[in-house]
């Protein structure tokens, strides 16, 4: 599948998951990839995979179904996936590009910069990161990073959000000594640059 994704011009990845084939590593060094940093993947666990669920959202997957789940159901998620990465890229009333303190990022080309140095960021973080550059300052709830990031047929929990939080706040960290998005407790979460000590992230 490294092979794969790195010669051909995939459009998402679907990891079968069992006890036994460490796809959270797979999926760890997807994101690694810079070829395939940016590609939806969607991962199938069995029922009562606790451990190995927690282990594929630090990894980087965007999306886990539970087995068994209806053929359906997981078209319906690639064809959101594949419309809403469409619609992110082609959206003609949103501006070029947008910049907050450090951060810099081109909306048509998926480009992120951090101090100048360019970070590589999957397309939930991508959203994220894009929602809240757009809302400098202001204290986002997780239902509006949830409404933001990912597409509305799918549940996801505040656990999810913040995994998805703590992923995109070590991205931004390789190239800041500043915590550039603060916790607000029983809030939400709100990008802002602050010198000083970083506040506990909740997600880690």
């Amino acid at each position: 599948m490294l092979e794969l994704a790195g010669e051909t011009e995939a459009q998402a990845g679907i990891l079968d998951c069992r006890a036994c084939n460490a796809m959270a590593e797979v999926c760890r060094r997807l994101r690694q990839d810079g070829r395939a940093s940016a590609l939806p993947l969607i991962a199938s666990i069995a029922p009562g995979a606790e451990t190995q669920h927690i282990a594929l959202l630090k990894s980087g997957v965007d999306e886990i179904l539970v087995r068994p789940f209806a053929p359906a159901k997981l078209l319906d998620c690639l064809h959101s996936r594949l419309s809403g990465s469409r619609s992110l890229r082609s959206r003609p009333d949103g501006p070029a590009s947008l910049s907050y303190g450090g951060v810099e990022m081109e909306i048509d080309s998926h480009h992120v910069r951090c101090n100048g140095r360019e970070i590589l960021l999957g397309p939930i973080e991508f959203k994220l990161l894009r929602h809240m550059l757009e809302h400098p300052g202001k204290v986002l709830t997780r239902d509006e990073l949830i409404e933001a990031a990912w597409p509305r047929n799918v549940y996801v929990g505040p656990r999810t959000v913040d995994v998805h939080i703590s992923r995109l706040r070590r991205s931004l960290r390789q190239s800041s000594d500043l915590d550039a998005i603060r916790t607000v407790r029983l809030g939400g979460y709100a990008l802002e640059y602050r010198s000083g000590p970083s506040e506990k992230d909740v997600a880690s």
